[in-house]
Parts: structure tokens; sequence; C-alpha cells
């Protein structure tokens, strides 16, 4: 370069310096084409000659700042968060210098939940798990396909006031603040549990079935399954679509366990309602009595599975409300303490709960207790009364009496009731007579009570003259041979007539 005074020469190749406007810059910037981790910018070219632009990129509240450089009028972002918000800002610079920015503010769309699925379904609930995506968030929000919305901070939520029985699309997706920006959709459908039914009730018992009615529960379902236990053992299933039904086909006199539940879409089960009844007990048969002087025995036999018998021991000519009344889970039964001699009714019936079967009823005696101490109060010449002891623990009792003479050959039998003595009459003087008393029961006798007694003589005297020959000189006349005739003489009556009736044989001296 050549300077003479204020002269100066230059290369003309070289740069002049020159003034640099700065004008303000109107981008008009666009965020577009956002996915979870990449999105495009654009924006319009700035004023005058621009030798570039700067890209300013701030990521969340972390300030974490990302500074690119393009000639061009657009730029890819990438290696984003997703669910993040991110500040851009454009620099148009000019003569080194930045422009005023342009800028704006967008989210990446989070990523979609995932492992979405359903945990402790009820029938008007469920709860809804699933597992945070990688990437940030706010919050969730949970779509249900009637129209109903729901967000949720945490991973999980518990979706209420739901129709038992209905069938539900739960659609859960990731959300940023602005609500501007939302995840692909994670989508799971499911039925609620079916309602529990209600008024479970049975009648109609017979002896092989049973009439189950109930009310349907609310919300929907497509049919009832009906289970009938017994023997702990699951014997009837049937598949209704009524309240009701006739469960058939059990035995007879059971405990049948019942339990009604509704479905849907035959799969889904709701919570079973159960209920306890019998099946009608079958009639008692084969029942027998045996009896001693104080106690009685039942035993019988039931058809089917009852495992209850009520008992009913009634003494005989007693009001019929005045029984003994015992229950058993066997097939027999003692009762002790009884009236001895006395008749008896009992009455065996079969129940299960509130349901009774034909009873049966027999009659027995107690065995017969003897009277004791028999004994003579009076007699006289055609007379005897006898007394009498009564067995222990007896109430209306029957005696057998009798009498009898075997000299004469007479007995006289009778049957008294509620009497401990008894007269006979008609008998002959001076007379033994032997008397028993045996208590009866039906038709059996107690051993006897015994004793004998004579009626008062009525005496008379007989005298009886002997003549006596023999070849032998005064033998007759002998002391010793008139003793040994009245001996012989006094065996004679003693073989005749024995003790059997009053006699005497005295010999008298010849005066």
């Amino acid at each position: 370069m050549l300077s003479f005074g204020p002269w100066v020469e230059r290369v003309c190749s070289e740069l002049l310096s020159s003034i640099c406007y700065e004008d303000r810059f109107f981008g008009e910037l666009n965020v577009t084409q956002k996915t979870s981790n990449s999105s495009i910018l654009t924006w319009r070219s700035g004023p005058g000659n621009i030798t570039h632009y700067r890209v300013e990129v701030t990521e969340g509240d972390n300030m974490l700042e990302r500074n690119f450089t393009t000639e061009d009028l657009t730029f890819g972002l990438d290696s984003l968060t997703p669910g993040t918000r991110y500040s851009v800002q454009v620099f148009a610079v000019k003569c080194t210098r930045d422009l005023n920015p342009q800028e704006d503010t967008f989210y990446t769309t989070p990523n979609k939940v995932e492992d979405l699925e359903f945990t402790n379904v009820t029938e008007t609930s469920v709860f809804l798990n699933w597992t945070k995506p990688a990437g940030n968030l706010d919050f969730y929000l949970i779509k249900i396909k009637d129209g109903k919305q729901i967000s949720s901070k945490t991973e999980g939520k518990d979706v209420r006031d739901l129709i038992p029985g209905n069938f539900y699309t739960f659609t859960v997706l990731s959300g940023v603040g602005d609500n501007s920006t939302w995840s692909e959709e994670s989508i799971v459908s499911r039925y609620t549990k079916p309602g529990r039914v209600s008024d479970l009730r049975v009648s109609r018992n017979t002896h092989h079935s049973l009439q189950l009615n109930w009310k349907k529960p609310v919300g929907n379902f497509s049919f009832f399954w009906v289970v009938a236990t017994f023997d702990n053992k699951q014997k009837v299933r049937q598949k209704v679509t009524v309240t009701e039904v006739n469960v058939t086909g059990l035995p007879i006199g059971s405990k049948i366990t019942l339990s009604v539940t509704a479905l849907v879409n035959d799969n889904i089960e709701g919570d079973s309602v159960t209920i306890e009844n019998y099946t009608a007990p079958g009639p008692i048969t084969d029942l027998k009595l045996n009896t001693t002087d104080v106690l009685l025995c039942a035993s019988w036999k039931n058809e089917g599975n009852s495992s209850s018998f009520n008992v009913k021991l009634r003494l005989d000519r007693e009001k019929m409300d005045k029984f003994e009344e015992k229950e058993t889970n066997v097939s027999e039964i003692t009762f002790t303490g009884l009236k001895t001699a006395a008749k008896y009714e009992v009455t065996v019936y079969a129940f299960n709960g509130h349901l009774t079967g034909q009873p049966s009823n027999q009659s027995k005696f107690t065995k017969p207790s003897p009277p004791t101490n028999a004994r003579v109060s009076n007699q006289d010449k055609s007379s005897i009364t006898f007394n009498w002891d009564p067995p222990a623990n007896v109430g209306t009792i029957t005696y057998a009496v009798g009498i009898s003479s075997s000299f004469w050959g007479h007995t006289v039998s009778e049957r008294i009731e509620d009497k401990i003595s008894h007269t006979f009459t008609g008998l002959k003087s001076g007379t033994k007579y032997d008397f028993q008393v045996q208590t009866v029961a039906d038709k059996d006798l107690s051993a006897a009570a015994t004793v004998s007694h004579y009626t008062d003589a009525d005496k008379r005297e007989i005298s009886l003259s002997m003549m006596c020959s023999s070849a032998e000189s005064l033998l007759c006349d002998r002391n010793t041979t008139r003793e040994s005739v009245f001996l012989q003489l006094k065996a004679h009556f003693n073989e005749v007539l024995g003790e059997n009736i009053f006699w005497k044989l005295e010999n008298l001296e010849p005066k």
C-alpha cells in the first residue's frame, strides 16, 4: 500500500471494513415430527448476510444446555429423553453476533407404560398395575370405555364404581405437564366379577330333592352354577339361567351344602353364596324294645344318613304331654330308673334341622319285681286275709294272687290292682292253705312271695274203740301192745291227713 499525504492506495482484492446493522430476526421457529427421543426444528431465514444459525437446547429443569450450529433452516434433534420438556432458542448469527433469538418449548413424547395388568378384581372395582416406562412423565391417564377418565401419579390405580359382571376396556397413557403430549396407548380388557345372589333359600324338602330359590345379583351375568355337596364330596352340579332349581338325586336324610355362583363370559365367577339344609329323614323301622325291671333299651333302624334321633318315653296312663324325651346320634338308647311292671310307650323319629321323619311307636312292660313279706293278718273258719309288701318303685300295679289246698284239691286265682292285701272266703275250716302273690307285667309274672296258714278249726270229737284178739294169752292187755296199736293208728291218720287239715289223735285210757 502506498500513501502520499491524504492519498492512500490499497490492493483491490483487500476486504474493506463496513458497518453491520442489527436487524430484528423473525424466524417463526416450529417444532415438528416429535417422537420420544427426537424432533425437527424449522425456521425462516434471518435478515441480511447471516453467516449461520446457532441452536441452543435446554433440557428440563436441569438447565442442561446443548449448542449446535447450522447454515440450514432446519435442524434435527436426536438422543432426547422421552417425556421431557425442552426449551429451544435459534439465533441468527450476523457479523459474528447473535441476533435476537426465536424461542419455543416442547415435550418429547413419553414412552408407553409396560406390563399393564389387573390385580384384585372385585365386583365393582379393579386395581390396575403397570411398570413406569423409561424416561420422564408427569402423570398417567386412565380411560375407561364408558368415557370416564382418571389420572394417577403412581404406577397403579384402584378404579371404583364399576358395574358387576360388566366388560371394561382400560387404556393407560403416560402424559406430560401441559397435557399436550401423550404416549401410545396400553390397553387391557376384562370383566368385573359378577355380583352375589341374594335371598338364597330352600323349600320343598323331600327325601331326595330340595327346591332352591334366590334373587339375581346386581349387574350382569350369563348363568348360574348350582352345586350340591354331601359326604364332603361334590355330587351334583347344575347350570341354570333362571333363579330357581329343583336339585335332585340327593341322599335321604342327609346334610346338603348348596352354593350358587353367578358367572359371566363362561368362566368369570363371582363369589358363591352358600346355604346348608337337609333332605327329609327316612322313617324309623325295626323298632325293638328290651326291658329289665328298672330299665328299657330301644334300638331301631333308619334309612339314610340321619344322625339325630328324638326318643320319647311315656308311661302308660300318664297324660299325653307328660313324657321323658332324649336326643341321640346313635340308633339305640337306654332309659333307667323306671317303674317296675309298668307299660311304657316309646316313640322314635329321625330329624335333620327342622325336618322330622315318620315316627315309629312300640310299647312294652318293664319286668316285674316280686312282692315281699307275704303274711296273714286275719283268719277265721272260712276266710283268710293275706298282706304283702309291694316291690320298690311301682306305679299302678297288678298282682296275681292264689290260694290252694292240696287236701281238698281246691285252688283259687285272682288278679287285683293296686292293693297289698286280699281276703279269700268260702274256705274250709281247719285247712292249711298255701298262698302266693306275684307281680304281673303283661304276660310276665315275677317270682312269688308265699306263705301258708290254717283256717280256724271247727273241732269235732270222734271216739274210736278197737277190739283186740290174740292167740297169745294176755297180749292185748299189755301196755306195749296198746301203745304199738296207737302209734300205728296215728301213723295212718298222718299219712292220710298229714298237715293239710287240723286233726288231733289222743289215747284214752280205759276206765
